[in-house]
């Protein structure tokens, strides 16, 4: 059969344009050629629905045009369009992928179709740059709500639920949406660094409200009100001390305790005005100065959390 009866390559290039489909630069054509297959003839396949997918799997398979690994059903559609625009053999085909670190099941494989995956290979993404990207920065928002918007509000509570957050940020955002099928080949250097940036964006959100409050609140002097035993969830008794702000507005001190001297003692400190009526962040006592150190603890954790969290995506 005369293969090249009805290629017209100015019509398959438009099409192959229009399809939205990769670029065919000279190093991906050499790619192609050295695997077997002739630029023109693939273009001429992807005219259809069915061979556009045939060929989408041979540039997953041999080129650089997708940044996804070769899943089984690539390797398969890959080796359908081999049969129908080359006069390769499949023995030679078989080489072809082992020079890519792939190989073919076959029909009769005693491994279930899409069972078994090819290998991970160093330096290829497992999933497309979008569900990969959308997959790690999904992940770094979720530890930012959690360690940082949440512990601005309750230390504890922000500890916590931050900590569980960057579980469920590993296991459904990165495990499985950036890493999909490949989601059990995860290299470990990736778990160190996620490991690694859980646990300085969980010591970093002890100092949440006191940036929070030094970057967005005011400060002023205010007076102590009152301090109130109350007993918390699980019933321990605690000492609450009250502040009159200095707007005239009255809240309590972020952190149970003794107030800072007996009532109607001035008290610098941040604030949101309006008092505990507008503003769930509550009141912190200190000055610029001796609130730093834990603002420069939040601000350390964090930068060193996303720095870690940006390796482990730049090293798939």
């Amino acid at each position: 059969m005369n293969r090249d009866r009805e290629i017209d390559p100015a019509a398959d290039s438009l099409a192959w344009r229009e399809a939205h489909l990769p670029e065919l630069t000279p190093a991906r054509v050499a790619a192609l050629k050295k695997a077997g297959f002739d630029a023109d003839r693939l273009r001429h396949l992807a005219r259809t629905t069915y061979g556009r997918s045939l060929a989408v799997s041979v540039l997953v398979c041999f080129t650089d045009a997708y940044p996804q690994a070769a899943s089984v059903q690539d390797v398969a559609r890959a080796g359908e369009a081999n049969r129908r625009i080359t006069s390769r053999s499949s023995a030679q085909f078989e080489k072809a992928l082992a020079a890519h670190g792939l190989h073919s099941q076959g029909p009769r494989s005693d491994a279930a179709a899409g069972s078994v995956l090819p290998p991970l290979l160093p330096g290829r993404r497992p999933t497309t740059s979008r569900r990969w990207w959308l997959g790690w920065s999904l992940a770094l928002l979720l530890a930012l709500f959690g360690t940082t918007l949440l512990a601005s509000l309750d230390f504890g509570i922000g500890a916590v639920l931050g900590a569980v957050l960057l579980a469920v940020g590993w296991l459904l955002l990165v495990r499985r949406l950036a890493y999909g099928p490949y989601r059990n080949q995860v290299p470990k250097r990736t778990r160190l660094l996620y490991a690694a940036a859980a646990v300085a964006f969980v010591i970093g959100s002890a100092g949440a409200a006191d940036a929070v409050m030094l970057c967005f609140g005011q400060h002023g002097v205010g007076r102590v009100d009152s301090a109130t035993q109350e007993t918390g969830t699980h019933g321990t008794v605690y000492t609450q001390c009250s502040v009159d702000e200095p707007d005239g507005s009255w809240a309590e001190l972020r952190f149970g305790g003794a107030c800072p001297g007996p009532e109607g003692t001035p008290v610098p400190m941040f604030y949101f005005a309006g008092g505990d009526d507008s503003t769930p962040w509550r009141p912190v006592p200190g000055t610029a100065g001796s609130v730093a150190p834990l603002v420069a603890l939040w601000g350390v954790g964090t930068l060193v959390g996303c720095g870690l969290l940006t390796r482990a995506a730049l090293t798939p």
